[in-house]
C-alpha cells in the first residue's frame, strides 16, 4: 500500500483543485464573454433603433415641412402667375378695346354702320323693332334713320359704350345685338379661354 504523507496529499488535493477551479474559471470566463456580448449587442441594437427612430422622426419632420414649404411656394408661384397673365390678357383686351373706339371715331364706321342697319332691314324683322344706340352716336342713328324702311323707335342708352346697335322686335319676341361691346366681350371671353396665356392647372 503506498505511503502518502501530509505534504503528498495536499499537493494531491491542491491539484484537483486547482483543475476544478480552472475548469471552473474557464466556464465562467465562457459565460462572462458570452453574456457580454450578448449585453454588448442588445445595447448596439437598442442604440441603433433609437438613433434610427430618432432619424426617421427627425426626417419625417423634415419631409413634412419641406412639403409645406414646397406646397406654398406652388401656391404663391401659381397665384402670382395667374395675376400676371390675367394682367397681360386684360391689357390685350383693353388695346383691342382703344382701337374698337378709335374705329367707332374714324370714317370707316360710317360704312360699318350702313352695312349693319341694311342687313337688318333685309334678314331681321318687318314688324317695328326698338334701336338701341350709344348715347351721342349720331352716325349710327343717321344710319338708321337712312336706311331702315320699317317703323322703329331709337333709344339712346348709357349701357353701350363703344357703337353700333341692338335691335328688338317685340312683337316676335326677338332680339339681335350688334354691338361693338358685345362681340368684343364675347371674343374676350373666347380669347380668355383659349389663349395660351390662360393659366393652366
Amino acid at each position: 500500500m503506498p505511503y502518502f504523507n501530509n505534504d503528498d496529499v495536499y499537493r494531491q488535493f491542491s491539484r484537483e483543485i486547482n483543475a476544478k477551479a480552472d475548469d471552473q474559471i474557464d466556464k465562467l470566463k465562457d459565460e462572462i464573454a458570452s453574456t457580454k456580448e450578448k449585453n454588448i449587442n442588445r445595447i448596439k441594437n437598442e442604440l441603433h433603433n433609437s438613433i434610427f427612430r430618432g432619424l426617421d422622426l427627425e426626417l419625417n419632420e423634415l419631409n413634412a415641412d419641406f412639403s409645406v414649404n414646397m406646397n406654398r411656394v406652388k401656391n404663391e408661384y401659381t397665384r402670382i402667375l395667374m395675376n400676371r397673365r390675367r394682367e397681360l390678357l386684360d391689357s390685350i383686351v383693353e388695346e383691342v378695346r382703344k382701337k374698337c373706339i378709335k374705329f367707332v371715331d374714324s370714317k370707316k364706321y360710317k360704312d360699318f354702320a350702313v352695312e349693319k342697319v341694311k342687313h337688318v332691314n333685309k334678314d331681321f324683322c318687318k314688324k317695328e323693332i326698338e334701336f338701341k344706340v350709344k348715347k351721342g352716336d349720331t352716325v349710327m342713328i343717321e344710319a338708321i334713320k337712312n336706311h331702315f324702311d320699317g317703323k322703329y323707335e331709337i333709344k339712346e342708352v348709357n349701357d353701350i359704350e363703344i357703337g353700333s346697335f341692338s335691335a328688338v322686335c317685340y312683337e316676335m319676341g326677338i332680339m339681335t345685338n350688334q354691338t361693338i361691346d358685345y362681340k368684343l366681350k364675347e371674343k374676350q371671353l373666347w380669347f380668355y379661354e383659349h389663349s395660351d396665356l390662360t393659366a393652366k392647372r
